[in-house]
């Protein structure tokens, strides 16, 4: 096959040229028997793309209920742009979930960056892409976290390989998809902090600020020459309090505080709970939670660059502490979404490739994909009222994983276990 022939044309190594042709090969396969419809979210983008197709690109945020960054809305803009028409548009909506496959894929190969062995790192990238919980969002119910979490996760490994401008500019592309990717913030900053340090550091922070104040500027330009630059500063603004409730089909820690059966709607967060409201309680517990999560990174950094002490922090508890920050930031905060613990699953899937400790991934999945497929149905089953689809039960084994997660961040090495990785 033609493809075939041009792989081989590229001076790589016999294992990688094999490697590139599988991804091809299952990539195809993907897009090939993908189904041709999602969750509801799928006809919000059938709505902006007819509506750019009659009424141009800069205008998509005088419809009503278009409440996505620019950035994701580029994507959409192509797939009319590809499609032509109409027509096409409507019947082939679902290919837009093939630009998004792309970054599940991209987000499989970081996860094994830090593999040294190369079949272990061609095994470890196909099986999460096995794994139906990691490409759920995707393939199933046609949404698009996969594209924020790649980038904010390849932020997190440029961030570990000391390359400052390159992380920045992939932390602001994730926020520009999405949000949510303030997730990796803190992981990111923790590790790019000891630039700041040295005047070299500082010159390549002036560099990455300006290189990202000019991507911004490209992403905003249409919005800015035709004077509609508030309507996206208020898709922003808008982005807390869209949904003001405790839960929206998450299965967290609000599951346990309301009533059983509770609908969306009938409690408001900003409502009286215990000594203050729903929403600033979450808030509370999240930044405690949060805290505890990033402690031993900033007690490790403060005794390497303030104290000079000849110390090293282990590269696989990073990844701990980077699927701990979205897992908390999901199971306490308010208004969370189900989809909201996905960012967790790459540094899940780093951690178990590094240390060959599996059971986090295989428990954060299992979690991730009860809750998901609970709230879609998109398997049709028979058994969603019994315990492992109960709400309770899935806010359990979230809490299960978190527990652990803190157990073994904060444990140390036992008698001849040696980490795989060290950052220094």
């Amino acid at each position: 096959m033609l493809y075939v022939y041009l792989i081989n044309q590229l001076n790589m190594s016999e294992i990688k040229k094999a490697w590139l042709i599988l991804t091809v090969m299952l990539y195809v396969v993907y897009i090939s028997i993908m189904w041709k419809w999602g969750h509801d979210d799928m006809n919000f983008w059938m709505g902006w793309s007819q509506y750019m197709f009659h009424n141009g690109f800069t205008k998509i945020y005088d419809m009503e209920g278009c409440n996505y960054l620019p950035a994701y809305l580029y994507f959409i803009l192509f797939h009319v742009k590809i499609q032509g028409t109409l027509t096409n548009i409507q019947d082939n909506l679902y290919s837009i979930k093939f630009y998004t496959l792309l970054f599940d894929f991209l987000g499989a190969y970081a996860a094994v960056w830090f593999v040294k062995d190369e079949y272990k790192k061609i095994f470890y990238f196909f099986f999460l892409l096995f794994n139906i919980a990691y490409i759920y969002n995707t393939a199933l119910w046609g949404q698009v976290d996969a594209i924020f979490s790649f980038w904010g996760f390849a932020a997190i490994v440029a961030a570990i390989e000391r390359k400052l401008i390159v992380s920045v500019l992939f932390l602001v592309i994730a926020l520009n998809f999405k949000l949510q990717a303030l997730v990796f913030i803190p992981v990111v900053g923790l590790l790019l902090l000891p630039h700041l340090l040295s005047k070299e550091g500082i010159k390549k922070t002036v560099y990455a600020v300006c290189i990202c104040a000019v991507l911004q500027f490209l992403i905003l330009f249409p919005f800015i020459i035709k004077g509609r630059l508030h309507q996206v500063i208020a898709v922003v603004k808008d982005a807390v309090d869209h949904y003001p409730y405790p839960a929206v089909g998450s299965f967290n820690f609000w599951v346990w505080m309301m009533p059983k059966d509770t609908n969306i709607g009938m409690i408001i967060d900003s409502q009286h709970f215990f000594i203050s409201s729903y929403k600033h309680v979450g808030s509370f517990l999240l930044m405690g939670a949060a805290f505890i999560a990033v402690f031993p990174l900033m007690k490790f950094e403060y005794l390497k660059y303030f104290r000079k002490a000849e110390i090293v922090f282990p590269l696989e508890k990073i990844f701990l502490v980077s699927s701990l920050i979205p897992l908390v930031f999901f199971y306490f905060n308010t208004q969370m979404h189900e989809r909201y613990s996905h960012p967790a699953l790459i540094s899940l899937a780093a951690y178990a490739f590094c240390t060959k400790r599996f059971f986090p991934l295989i428990l954060g999945s299992v979690a991730y994909f009860l809750n998901m497929e609970k709230i879609f149905h998109y398997l049709s089953w028979t058994n969603y009222n019994t315990l492992i689809f109960e709400p309770r039960f899935v806010a359990v084994l979230y809490l299960s994983l978190i527990l652990y997660l803190y157990y073994l961040l904060y444990s140390k090495p036992t008698d001849g276990e040696a980490y795989n990785f060290r950052m220094i």
